[in-house]
């Protein structure tokens, strides 16, 4: 009993100093964690960025496809300004409309936080142009509050434009009631139509502000 009355007087206040030295510890863990995410984060923007494969510079493709309106746009109709570009159809139960609304909050935050958003052009580029007509995207872009561009065109145009830009898409299903598997990325290019990099579906939210913030 003297040796612990003795521990505790020299020590001064040995329950306060539990909790700074557990204090401590927590903050080096957290700070442990928050360097890795930092870490994680430039590696996967880093070989986004120098993987060529499959995303050629935006100005070097020659589509001619239809928007929502029914008017032909070619790349030149979208240069000097970032885009965000992604594939999918209209008749997609999840993925193509979670990532327009994931895009869509992304610059509603970042205009909420002072940054320019107004030139970020959001393109979606249909895998099902049988469907998908003008009319058709049309009606279905405005269900979101956004100025999304809608392209589609001739079933060989649009291969043409799926195989430039790498992407894959495959038809399941028989009938009028089939589905696509395609590809879910989010191509990113810089105002001058250079690639900078991708979002991948489930990629932490932080990370893909960080890379949509990365063009604008």
């Amino acid at each position: 009993m003297k040796e612990n009355n003795q521990t505790e007087l020299a020590s001064g206040h040995p329950v306060a100093k539990g909790r700074v030295s557990s204090w401590l510890k927590w903050l080096a863990v957290a700070g442990a964690f928050a360097a890795l995410l930092v870490a994680v984060f430039l590696l996967s923007n880093r070989m986004a960025e120098t993987t060529t494969v499959g995303f050629p510079n935006f100005q070097d493709s020659q589509f001619a496809l239809l928007d929502q309106n029914g008017k032909t746009r070619r790349p030149d109709d979208f240069a000097g300004k970032p885009i965000a570009l992604f594939f999918g159809f209209t008749y997609c139960p999840d993925i193509c409309p979670t990532t327009l609304m994931t895009l869509i909050a992304i610059q509603d935050q970042l205009a909420a936080d002072g940054e320019p958003t107004d030139d970020l052009q959001i393109l979606f580029v249909t895998v099902d142009p049988e469907r998908d007509t003008p009319a058709q995207l049309n009606a279905y872009l405005s269900l979101f509050d956004a100025s999304v561009t809608g392209l589609t065109g001739a079933r060989a145009d649009i291969a043409s434009t799926l195989s430039h830009f790498g992407v894959y898409a495959e038809k399941t299903g028989d009938g009028d009631d089939y589905l696509y598997d395609h590809s879910a990325a989010v191509y990113l290019y810089r105002a001058d139509g250079s690639f900078k990099g991708t979002i991948v579906h489930n990629e932490p939210s932080e990370y893909m502000v960080e890379k949509i913030k990365s063009i604008i």
